[in-house]
């Protein structure tokens, strides 16, 4: 190639690994999760807030996951509203306690960043409409190389500002120390952070303490 060419090549190159991930992002606008009930979640977690749950696995984090995506807001002041047969609700014409509601635009929206395998999760916590992204080095289409940091970081991002009632969970934070370092994944924390605050969602990390040092785990 000449000089022109390599740089003509080279623009292709990054302008079809952008096309690929900004298509990639668009499919973490989730669809809300099909109410398993008309109870109200039990857990209250404030929107713009991070939490971090420390445990061996992360049984409880799905938890609180689960109950936020499948039952009514913890907060809803509908007691009108009733468990909803549609996965559809864009083209659901039924009156809707949740459709109508004034604290928020639209159900709680969810995404679960593991490294447990996607199907194992959806079919532990019965969840269909919510994006999995496993953190595993095999290629695939919901998979994700947990030493792409920045690409995993603008992926969280992307979710977190176009959602309107989201809630994301990250587990798996000491896998992604071992694929990176420690200093990388604080930063990258600290930018889900400031994107959790500055959107309508919440971020929940789940993290083992035993993997960490007394420094390490109070950063």
């Amino acid at each position: 190639f000449s000089g022109t060419d390599t740089m003509s090549a080279t623009s292709l190159s990054v302008s079809t690994v952008l096309l690929g991930f900004f298509r990639k992002s668009a499919k973490t606008r989730a669809m809300p999760e099909k109410m398993s009930s008309s109870a109200k979640s039990v857990y209250k977690l404030l929107h713009r807030h991070v939490y971090l749950v420390e445990e061996p696995k992360p049984t409880f984090s799905f938890k609180i996951f689960a109950d936020i995506l499948k039952n009514r807001c913890f907060d809803c002041e509908n007691d009108n509203s009733f468990t909803c047969e549609s996965l559809e609700c864009a083209t659901c014409r039924l009156p809707c306690p949740c459709r109508e509601c004034v604290k928020h635009k639209s159900r709680p929206q969810g995404m679960v960043v593991s490294r447990q395998y996607p199907r194992e999760i959806r079919a532990t916590h019965f969840l269909q409409t919510t994006p999995i992204l496993w953190l595993s080095t095999v290629s695939g289409k919901d998979n994700m190389d947990p030493a792409k940091l920045n690409m995993l970081t603008d992926y969280i991002v992307n979710f977190l500002e176009r959602s309107q009632n989201g809630v994301v969970l990250v587990d798996g934070l000491e896998y992604l120390v071992t694929s990176n370092d420690f200093q990388k994944v604080l930063k990258a924390v600290d930018r889900w952070t400031e994107s959790a605050m500055t959107s309508n969602s919440r971020l929940i990390v789940a993290a083992d303490p035993r993997a960490f040092d007394l420094k390490e785990l109070a950063l």
